[in-house]
């Protein structure tokens, strides 16, 4: 399988980006030493370490280590190799005893007549039934590897979706207090103008009106923030937060590529590349059922012991059931149709994605536009209007209400950025878990 990163939007070094390299998966081999080791870390508590600070890299990391669901696929892949060693195994002899003219109507004279057979006998599978058995197990252990693969990534995108509400709703948080503090110091100047006769006491009412909204917003985010947090602790199994903050910056290094940029690489997604051992699972299956067509041979062989003389007797057998009823048509052309609907779910799965990658690249492209006029238009000019405003507030050239209004305009302008940056984010995470791989070097 080709190896993917999932990885959001990175600036800079040290805790200032969201960033990771490391292939979530890369290794299809699943040899022994690995399954053992993937199965011994399957089963690893699932308790995480409580730390003050969480990286994206770690927040990934741990859902990958301890959520329930990779778990289950990854011991789903040990049943499977099971299930192909018992498709390997021949089928067993069988031992027959029969015992004849054990009684008859001449009474004590029977036990002399009594004859005693004791056989072995063996069933002969024709037709290579074993080894395509066998083969159709193998390919339902490379099925659930992929399985496990959709899995790996599932849980890497829902940690990836988590960090970044926990990061959003840090920054909302942190613009909150700022407006909470800004509200503060113009109820002051307010309530310094009422002392000096200046302004009305109605306007020192509005100022604390516009105060307390804010403290308000400011406990509802911090409830956000406390049901994000325990939101992406629960990936990993936690009942409750195992850290204080995530460390991070949004919508750094933003790139926007076209779909037929990105469209090649929808092979690489575990949903998609999974039809090509499922088609191949489907004709091994198709095989399977034209060799019960063949019928299997029993051959046996014994000893017979007459009691009348004494005397003994080799026997042998052979049995072979007729097909003259049941030539297993019925399951063959089941078989067949069964691998003609595996090609056009493929085709439905990859059409599918399309879709969904032509919505995300839209959400791409919208978002990175929002973000980018929030941020080189709207923002600056907002800025500007409420320093001039508040100066002017000042000087007496402005009332409360303009104040206010363009204070209001400011705040309300920088939680939109935050939000276009994380709805980024999110639509980022969305085209890489599509494409199966970090959207920045996806050409």
């Amino acid at each position: 399988m080709t190896a993917f990163a999932l990885c959001l939007a990175g600036c800079g070094s040290g805790g200032d980006a969201i960033v990771t390299a490391e292939p979530l998966s890369s290794d299809r081999s699943y040899s022994h030493d690995t399954r053992e080791a993937g199965l011994n870390a399957a089963w690893q508590p699932d308790v995480a370490a409580y730390t003050e600070t969480l990286t994206f890299r770690e927040a990934v990391s741990l859902a990958l280590a301890f959520n329930p669901a990779v778990k289950a696929a990854y011991v789903e892949i040990e049943a499977k190799h099971g299930d192909a060693m018992q498709a390997s195994f021949r089928l067993n002899p069988g031992l027959n005893f029969e015992v004849e003219n054990f009684a008859n109507t001449k009474g004590s004279e029977a036990a002399a007549e009594a004859e005693e057979t004791l056989g072995i006998f063996q069933t002969i599978e024709l037709g290579d039934k074993r080894l395509k058995r066998l083969a159709a197990a193998d390919l339902e252990s490379s099925l659930a590897g992929w399985d496990y693969e959709a899995a790996r990534l599932h849980a890497a995108s829902q940690a990836a979706e988590a960090f970044v509400d926990v990061l959003a709703a840090q920054e909302r948080l942190s613009i909150l207090d700022d407006f909470v503090e800004i509200s503060e110091k113009t109820r002051s100047a307010v309530e310094a103008r009422v002392r000096g006769g200046r302004a009305s006491s109605i306007e020192l009412d509005r100022a604390k009106v516009t105060v307390a909204r804010a403290r308000a917003s400011v406990e509802a985010e911090r409830a956000k923030l406390a049901a994000a947090r325990g939101k992406l602790s629960a990936l990993w199994g936690a009942d409750n937060p195992t850290f204080t903050r995530a460390t991070g910056r949004l919508g750094r290094n933003r790139t926007v590529p076209t779909i037929d940029e990105v469209k090649a690489f929808l092979g690489g997604n575990p949903a998609v590349a999974r039809w090509s051992d499922a088609v191949g699972h489907r004709y091994a299956v198709l095989e399977v059922e034209r060799s019960k067509a063949i019928p299997n041979i029993t051959l046996g062989a014994g000893i017979r012991r007459f009691n009348e003389d004494d005397s003994g007797a080799l026997i042998a057998s052979v049995s072979v059931p007729l097909q003259i009823f049941d030539r297993n048509e019925g399951n063959i052309t089941a078989a067949e149709r069964r691998i003609a609907k595996a090609e056009f779910d493929a085709q439905a799965t990859r059409t599918q994605l399309v879709g969904l990658l032509i919505e995300a690249l839209g959400a791409l492209a919208s978002t990175d536009a929002q973000a980018g006029a929030l941020e080189a238009h709207v923002l600056p000019a907002a800025q500007s209007a409420f320093d001039k405003t508040r100066a002017g507030y000042a000087e007496g050239k402005f009332d409360l209400l303009n104040v206010l209004d363009v204070q209001r305009a400011l705040f309300e302008t920088r939680r939109d950025l935050v939000n276009a940056r994380a709805g980024y984010e999110k639509a980022r995470v969305m085209v890489e878990a599509l494409i199966s791989r970090d959207l920045s070097g996806a050409w």
